[in-house]
């Protein structure tokens, strides 16, 4: 044999091989004329891909990876129109457009089978119900993880019920996952989320922390920061009443919740009431914290420049977040909104 037939033989050796590894083939039915192309993604592999939609067909093959879950977006203009969620487990995918839903079908009984039956059953208990009990679907939950602990079905349901579970039913949800879906980096954050959760709820004495605050700029130099340490510890347990408002000037709805905090701040402050505002994930220098702040009227006290190092302690994961402690540090109240909210939390501790 020689040389160049060696090479050969090494070479179609190696395709044969690249070629026999598994994958997830997903075909694509467009109504829609002005879908242009498919935008597919596959978060355990870090993929983001884009496939041309021609004559509202498309085809992709992607990597098998049942442990995570992707995502099919179709674009139209650039922006996505249409999207779902799938599980790449090796199974052929058809995926269709029906008026504004993206209907996703496999041809195994495996976890994209799996997924699709836990929507049709989330579906079914709203539809045949007025009222749907929180429990519906947390035995829906539940039952979900405990048949797919170990596919990307546990990881999408985990993010279907982060907002609607208490921590001790996160805990109890995600103690039913494997490994190694259960170190999932989304997953894993909603753990440990929950666990701060439970070491801050209330009747808890708070936490402290310490963070570098911005409170001005030496304007004698190039404009720069101005910095000391604040601690958490500084504004709450000195025998005061203290709302804390975690919130970043980015955020929509933490500017909308200002005026309520205003109003009861104004309510209660000659009864001993304080706030303090911490902007957490600023997204600009805490110069434009500052400038918001003073634009909005938040005329009580600051800390900004947090990052998420209060977030992660109190498990917080969606701001605004609010919580009401008393004048030893004790949580009173946390997570609660809105004028009604706000008023209904304070005056229980302050009339």
């Amino acid at each position: 044999m020689n040389i160049r037939t060696l090479i050969f033989t090494i070479v179609a050796a190696a395709l044969t091989v690249s070629c026999s590894e598994p994958v997830t083939r997903i075909s694509g039915t467009v109504a829609d004329s002005t879908v242009t192309a498919a935008r597919i993604t596959l978060a355990s592999q870090k993929l983001d891909t884009t496939v041309t939609v021609d004559g509202g067909r498309f085809y992709i093959e992607m990597p098998v990876d049942a442990q995570s879950y992707g995502m099919i977006l179709l674009m139209a203009d650039g922006q996505g129109k249409y999207g779902t969620y799938y599980i790449s487990d090796g199974s052929r995918l058809d995926v269709t457009q029906e008026g504004e839903e993206l209907v996703v079908s496999s041809d195994k009984k495996d976890a994209q089978h799996a997924y699709n039956a836990y929507n049709e059953a989330a579906a079914a208990i709203y539809e045949n119900k007025t009222e749907v009990s929180e429990s519906d679907m947390e035995n829906l939950w539940i039952e979900t993880v405990k048949a797919n602990p170990d596919n990307g079905v546990s990881i999408l349901v985990v993010a279907d019920a982060m907002y609607s579970l208490t921590p001790e039913k996160m805990i109890e949800l995600t103690d039913n996952i494997q490994e190694p879906v259960k170190s999932n980096e989304f997953v894993a954050s909603r753990i440990k989320e929950a666990n701060a959760q439970l070491n801050t709820r209330e009747g808890m004495m708070f936490t402290d922390f310490a963070v570098e605050h911005v409170y001005g700029y030496d304007r004698s130099v190039e404009p720069q920061p101005l910095k000391k340490e604040v601690r958490f510890s500084d504004y709450v347990g000195k025998g005061k009443y203290v709302l804390v408002d975690f919130w970043s000037p980015w955020c929509g709805p933490c500017r909308r919740e200002v005026p309520n905090i205003k109003n009861v701040y104004e309510q209660y402050k000659d009864k001993g009431l304080e706030v303090l505002s911490i902007a957490v994930w600023e997204r600009k220098p805490q110069s434009h914290t500052i400038e918001v702040a003073g634009q909005l009227g938040m005329d009580w006290h600051h800390i900004n420049n947090a990052g998420s190092v209060p977030t992660e302690i109190y498990g917080i994961g969606g701001i605004p977040h609010l919580m009401l402690i008393g004048p030893d540090g004790t949580i009173l109240a946390r997570g609660f909104h809105g004028l009604e909210g706000i008023q209904s939390v304070v005056s229980e501790h302050l009339d």
